[in-house]
This record gives C-alpha cells, sequence and structure tokens, in this order.
C-alpha cells in the first residue's frame, strides 16, 4: 500500500462500488478437509486474478501517461502477484488429486 499511496494522491482515489464484490468474505474461516481447501485455494487464485489483470491495465495507463513511478510500481508488484499465482496453481494441482478423489 505504501507503493500505491504517492500515485493515489497524485492521480486521486475514486471510490467504486464494483471492487466490493471481490472480496475475500468467504475467506474470514478456513473450510475444512481437502475438498474446502481446494475451494479456498480456487477463491484465492480468483481474487490474485483479479490483482493481475489490473496490474496489466496500470501498466498500460502508466505507458499513455509516461510515468515512470507508476511504471516502477508496477514493475515491482506484478511480478509479485505472478509469482502468488504461480504457487497457488501449484499447491492447487498438488492438492486435487487427493481432494477430489479420496474425499469422503
Amino acid at each position: 500500500m505504501t507503493r500505491l499511496k504517492p500515485l493515489t494522491e497524485r492521480y486521486g482515489q475514486h471510490e467504486e462500488s464494483e471492487p466490493e464484490r471481490m472480496r475475500a468474505e468467504g475467506l474470514t474461516t478456513a473450510r475444512s478437509g481437502p475438498v474446502g481447501l481446494l475451494r479456498d485455494l480456487q477463491d484465492l487464485y480468483l481474487l490474485a486474478t483479479f490483482s493481475d489483470i489490473t496490474w496489466s491495465m496500470l501498466l498500460q495507463a502508466g505507458h499513455a501517461l509516461r510515468d515512470d513511478d507508476l511504471l516502477d510500481t508496477v514493475g515491482v508488484c506484478e511480478p509479485q502477484t505472478a509469482a502468488q499465482l504461480r504457487w497457488l496453481r501449484t499447491r492447487m494441482s498438488v492438492t486435487a488429486p487427493q481432494a477430489l478423489i479420496a474425499a469422503e
């Protein structure tokens, strides 16, 4: 959030109600069992994908504005989100067979 603060101060912050639907309300507690874990990982993956595409849009805005600060921020933050997506995908791949085949 500290990386975004100078950018929100420069460009302002417009509150939208639409992103509220992407809240992780269902993730306040972990689901139980192997299938529950798989569902939690899926939900996290969806949220991370939303973040990833947002970084892509901000990258395009940074290019259009020729804003090096914005481009630098995206350059640092987007790879972190990509790494999170890779980790989640790997974890789901490892979890899915056991959760789906041996589920009770």
